[in-house]
Parts: structure tokens; sequence; C-alpha cells
């Protein structure tokens, strides 16, 4: 997300990246960042839940306008429902795959240093995958 975010803002055009990981997505330079701290697999909210998630969708267009340069990055300050389930993905992400896999290329991706050649995450259409 924040890879291709840095090329759009290349050609001109301003992004934020709406992020349940807000410090991996800085850490792969996101130019702006809107956190929230909600699950993954729900980052606007919880399923029919239309008026929450507007309304998450609305905050995070707002710190989107609101961060004027490159480099910023807005925590929303909405609470995750204790009592809410958060529905299980049909299979992992590939990104999440290959961190399971090889957990210290988490903490490299943290750090900004993005792997390359057999140590980089598998790719979609990667025969890994």
């Amino acid at each position: 997300m924040g890879l291709v975010a840095r090329e759009i803002e290349a050609a001109g055009i301003s992004t934020a990246c709406h992020s349940w990981m807000p410090e991996p997505t800085v850490a792969v330079g996101a130019p702006r960042v809107v956190g929230i701290g909600y699950p993954g697999a729900v980052p606007f909210g919880l399923p029919g839940d239309a008026e929450g998630q507007r309304s998450v969708l609305r905050a995070s267009l707002e710190a989107a306008v609101a961060m004027s340069e490159p480099g910023a990055r807005f925590d929303l300050s909405f609470d995750w429902p204790k009592e809410a389930r958060v529905p299980e993905p049909a299979e992992l992400p590939p990104i999440a795959r290959a961190i399971f896999r090889k957990p210290w290329l988490y903490h490299r991706l943290l750090k900004g240093d993005l792997p390359e050649g057999r140590d980089r995450p598998p790719r979609v259409g990667d025969d890994a995958v």
C-alpha cells in the first residue's frame, strides 16, 4: 500500500493510506498515514455497520485532507467494541504468511529495510505463495 502511494505521489497526486498497522505502513514510506486500532480484516468497522463504517471513512478522509505535507501520520480515536467478533479470513495474506515463516522480516520491514532477492516476501504470482 505505502509503496504504491509513493509512486502515485511521485506523479503529483497526494495520497493517504488508511492502515490498521500504521508503523509498518510508515516504515515502507507511505507519504501520509491514517492509523486505526481496528483488526486488519475489518479496518473500517464491523460488517453490516454501515453508519460506523461511514464514520470511520469520513474521519479518514478529513485526516487525509488535514495532512498537507508528506511524512504526516494521524491516528483515529475509534475504539474496537470489546464484544465484537472479528471475521476470520479464509487464508492469511501473502505478507503475513511470509512473516510467519521468517519472523525476522517483520523487524526489517519496520526499519524500512525491504528485502530483495530470495529473502523478500513472496509476491502475488510467485510460485512460493
